[in-house]
């Protein structure tokens, strides 16, 4: 082991031992990396990229942890880790490292690893609220933590950090503000723990994120303010409902709602806020100015009113009427539906035999198409043509040749008897000829 340790750095040792497989290591590497992080940081100090082979076998340490008891003790002494440092600057630059790498590493978690590290991101900021708690809250730290959350989560830039990331800060910002500094925090310090969020609402494009923000930290302000809880208190004792919440347990924070306004009034009329994000800020300065002077604000629309067009008895029950006469309708269409179905299905069970003999005839048909055209494929088209009109011409040429035959048939056996009659005559001619020859001889004989 202490070669090991002479041969790499303290943090890559740690790095390794923390996301071991077996929980007894990484316990150790914890309670080790607790005493090496106090003394390291008031001899020495640790540079960014120590920083970060740090959290990164923080991550896989708690990355490898199994079930929710343990996951909760292992969040509360990692986060714990701030109390060591005792200079303010490798303080901030641990805090720096933590979100840098849950920026880079968030995309790689799967969703059933992702509650225990969004566990592990809240009791961090719970950690740093109480560094700041116990620093009494001074300006500058505020602002110099602000500057952190800013570069990472709380930025209108999409390259700053996951969507994801920056919903879930929006969801526990002001819980964790309220479990830390209900007592503590004053008017002027939250207006600066604000000015983040105000900023981003007007530059931000992501109109998903702007309309989160408004409801969960915004609304969230109006809604827990003096004037809200006495309109809530109104609204159930007139509905009847008992009341058996915990009030102790309401966030108490006490906003300077004119600042507010003025600040969100400020930005929204500046240059760098985009047209689309200004009337939801303009909503909320109205709001806000309502709140200041005492009235709670309604969730109706700013420029409507329900005094201008108020709806009488005759109105309501003439489009109760109407609605009626719809519905009437509606049945009698899907009555007709029904029955014109009905028939159609009558009208198809007495035609199925008619359609299959067709179907039959048609696979037929089918059938001897597809023989012709495997046969068109085997031989081109144009020889067929050929072939067919060859064989018609000479069957016409034969049909002819025969009825040339029979025209030429009488004149043939007309010539014929006309040259047997010739040769019978010829015939003849010769026979007397050889009997005249005969006779001269015979009398020379006598002679």
């Amino acid at each position: 082991m202490a070669a090991s340790m002479q041969l790499q750095p303290a943090e890559v040792y740690f790095a390794q031992k923390l996301a071991a497989n077996e929980k007894k290591i990484r316990d150790r590497a914890v309670k080790k990396l607790r005493k090496y992080i106090s003394v390291r940081s008031q001899s020495v100090g640790f540079s960014e990229d120590d920083m970060l082979k740090i959290w990164k076998g923080l991550h896989y340490c708690m990355w490898m942890c199994d079930k929710p008891l343990v996951q909760e003790d292992l969040a509360d002494t990692l986060s714990n880790l701030l109390q060591c440092f005792d200079n303010n600057a490798q303080a901030f630059l641990f805090i720096d490292a933590f979100f840098q790498t849950q920026c880079r590493e968030w995309f790689g978690i799967d969703r059933l690893r992702l509650d225990k590290f969004m566990m592990l991101i809240r009791r961090v900021i719970h950690q740093c609220l109480l560094m700041l708690k116990i620093k009494k809250w001074k300006v500058t730290l505020v602002k110099q933590f602000l500057s952190i959350l800013e570069k990472y989560v709380i930025s209108d830039s999409d390259n700053a950090g996951p969507d994801g990331l920056k919903f879930h800060l929006a969801d526990i910002y002001l819980d964790e503000l309220s479990s830390v500094g209900i007592d503590s925090l004053k008017p002027d310090v939250l207006q600066i723990f604000l000015e983040p969020y105000c900023t981003m609402m007007t530059r931000c494009q992501n109109k998903h994120l702007v309309s989160h923000v408004v409801n969960r930290i915004f609304k969230n302000i109006i809604d827990q303010s003096d004037v809200g809880k006495d309109e809530e208190e109104d609204v159930s004792e007139d509905e009847g409902e008992e009341e058996n919440q915990d009030t102790d347990k309401a966030p108490k924070l006490q906003f300077d709602y004119t600042t507010i306004a003025d600040k969100l009034f400020d930005l929204a009329k500046g240059n760098n806020c985009l047209s689309r994000n200004r009337p939801a800020i303009y909503d909320l300065v109205k709001r806000f100015k309502d709140l200041a002077a005492g009235i709670f604000p309604s969730d109706d629309i700013i420029g409507s009113s329900d005094e201008d067009d108020p709806i009488s008895n005759a109105d309501f029950n003439m489009a109760v009427q109407r609605l009626r006469k719809v519905e009437k309708m509606g049945i009698k269409k899907k009555k007709t539906k029904k029955k014109r179905k009905l028939e159609e299905t009558h009208e198809g069970s007495e035609e199925e035999p008619k359609k299959k003999k067709k179907k039959k005839s048609k696979q037929v048909v089918k059938e001897d198409e597809s023989q012709i055209n495997g046969i068109l494929d085997k031989e081109p088209p144009k020889k067929k043509k050929n072939k067919c009109k060859s064989e018609q011409q000479s069957k016409s040429e034969s049909n002819d040749k025969n009825d040339e035959l029979e025209g030429e048939g009488h004149s043939t056996t007309r010539k014929l008897k006309n040259a047997a009659d010739n040769a019978d005559s010829f015939v003849g001619g010769i026979g007397e000829s050889n009997g005249v020859v005969s006779t001269k001889k015979d009398k020379k004989r006598e002679k």
